[in-house]
């Protein structure tokens, strides 16, 4: 069940389990443009990132809450392929884990918004200032791209 969402906030879900946590990487774990990748896609993800043979019935079990005690090899396969600490698949991660869900959810929008490596990396190497001009002025942006999306639905309306 997600948390609860706090003002202008997108609601993340709670990741109590191990199934909660393997299906919350899943679901963020892919390219822009597309929808996460099937059990079976997970499993050659794994295997390319690591030389480890998972079959996708065991990424469906994991996936399902039928396999809640896997093998130490699968937790660091997992974790390598998305770039996770294994410790995070465990019940005592869930201190360090809001930081994680953050860094994960950022890297998505990052992804989405189609930004590159180059260009983030750019705007890193920018004084405070010149980064908060940036905001600044994407902000204004995005308030005069609202405005005038509003207008477009009022005259179709």
């Amino acid at each position: 069940m997600p948390d609860e969402a706090t003002a202008g906030e997108k609601s993340t879900p709670t990741l109590r389990t191990l199934a909660d946590k393997v299906n919350w990487l899943i679901d963020r774990a892919h390219p822009a443009g597309r929808g996460p990748f099937s059990n079976n896609e997970i499993a050659t993800l794994i295997k390319d990132a690591t030389g480890e043979e998972v079959s996708y019935t065991t990424i469906w079990k994991l996936r399902n809450g039928q396999a809640q005690n896997p093998q130490k090899r699968l937790i660091g396969a997992l974790a390598k392929t998305f770039g996770v600490p294994p410790a995070f698949f465990f019940d005592d991660y869930d201190e360090q884990a809001g930081m994680l869900k953050e860094q994960v959810e950022l890297l998505a929008l990052v992804r989405d918004a189609r930004i590159s490596s180059a260009q983030l990396r750019a705007i890193l190497e920018l004084s405070p200032e010149a980064r908060q001009a940036i905001v600044s002025l994407v902000e204004a942006t995005a308030r005069d791209d609202a405005r005038r999306h509003r207008g477009e639905q009022d005259e179709s309306a």
